[in-house]
């Protein structure tokens, strides 16, 4: 299934009884084979081109995407979930939420029965949801009571009477207060980089903008260039030549400025794409993060947001006007009404006699195309002039 992640490094989709996920500074997940494997201690990510050291980076392991690929597995593949509890390789039917284990229909009419169990809370695999595997209930030093605090020292959950005791002189949060919190500070996190990938948005839509309309330009140039000298072309072929010429450089650089902004649409959609990653697990976390998680977690993605959030390019393109400029079209119709006197008697008359009905040879279509023709690039510089 497509739904299911993958690994950044070999791009392999995590399965539930395979290579564990662990959780890079930057949000994406790297199997375990290749933590285990990684070349000179290094691990290169695909997805974002990001480096990270293995010793100097310590990686967790990735719990939002355990839990996330557990319930894929349940809702998906089904037949893939086998009983835990006795190993006996029959198909999982459920879930004990305080065992941590997957239960056949044989384990689970045994753990009901047992006194020690017979309490527990047991989720039918068809009836997960999300976020209802792997949730914490009870504290396991003191079975039965429900874990309602925090402790900032230890960066641990306790029950009651764990407050009362070893951690009595810790700083102690209620635990609702605490996840309140920190939900609140990753939910923020995940606005800002929202906020960021839609600016990015903007960004390449201006450069796709820009690309279009300097392609566009280059093809009205030739059409205006075409026109003008439709009616002249037996006339004036060297000068359309040499005209072509000229826009043939025109074009070079408008070339370069193409491959320029190709070059900054790839990456500006790459750091997009980023973004989406970043925003995707956040709010894949959100969903699948118990209490715990969005503690522990709340680092990583807070150093993972800022590292993206200062990224935004600030620069915009102003654009150019690109002109062919037909300033010299009246003399040089002139020119032409005045161009082959009659010569009376076969004498040679250099008095520049003018033909009757004034020579004009334009039509009222390409008289319109006198002066300068313009198109504006709003968004590009710098400003790309024709010849005269």
């Amino acid at each position: 299934m497509d739904a299911f992640p993958k690994c950044s490094v070999c791009q392999q989709q995590f399965t539930f009884k395979g290579s564990a996920p662990y959780l890079l500074p930057c949000l994406h997940a790297v199997c375990e084979t290749c933590v285990t494997s990684a070349a000179g201690g290094v691990i290169s990510c695909s997805t974002c081109q990001r480096e990270v050291n293995l010793t100097d980076t310590s990686l967790q392991k990735d719990v939002v995407r355990q839990k996330e690929i557990c319930h894929l597995t349940a809702k998906h593949r089904p037949t893939e979930l086998l009983c835990t509890h006795e190993d006996d390789g029959n198909q999982a039917l459920s879930w004990c939420q305080e065992c941590e284990e997957l239960l056949c229909e044989y384990c689970q009419n045994m753990h009901n029965r047992f006194k020690a169990t017979r309490r527990h809370v047991v989720v039918t695999l068809t009836d997960t949801t999300l976020g209802s595997m792997y949730a914490e209930s009870v504290c396991k030093l003191h079975n039965r009571y429900p874990l309602e605090y925090f402790d900032k020292n230890c960066n641990s959950l306790l029950c009651a009477e764990c407050k009362l005791g070893e951690h009595a002189d810790h700083d102690v949060a209620d635990l609702n207060v605490a996840v309140d919190a920190a939900k609140g500070r990753i939910e923020e996190h995940e606005k800002n980089v929202s906020a960021y990938r839609i600016s990015h948005q903007a960004y390449l839509e201006r450069i796709s903008k820009a690309i279009n309309d300097t392609k566009k330009t280059s093809s009205d140039l030739k059409q205006a260039i075409r026109h003008t000298f439709h009616s002249l072309r037996t006339q004036l072929d060297q000068r359309e030549r040499e005209l072509t010429i000229d826009l043939e450089n025109l074009e070079n650089q408008t070339k370069h400025e193409l491959s320029n902004l190709h070059s900054e649409q790839v990456t500006s959609h790459d750091e997009s794409e980023r973004y989406k990653c970043t925003s995707n697990y956040i709010e894949t976390a959100l969903s699948y993060a118990s209490n715990w998680d969005f503690l522990t977690l709340e680092s990583s993605i807070q150093d993972a947001t800022e590292m993206y959030l200062t990224s935004l390019p600030t620069d915009s393109y102003d654009a150019p006007a690109t002109t062919f400029n037909t300033s010299g079209l009246d003399k040089l119709k002139s020119d032409i009404s005045e161009f082959g006197s009659i010569c009376a008697n076969g004498s040679d008359q250099d008095n520049g006699t003018q033909t009757d009905g004034s020579g004009s040879h334009l039509t009222d279509a390409e008289s319109k195309q006198e002066g300068v023709l313009n198109y504006n690039w709003t968004l590009l510089e710098p400003t790309l002039t024709g010849a005269s």
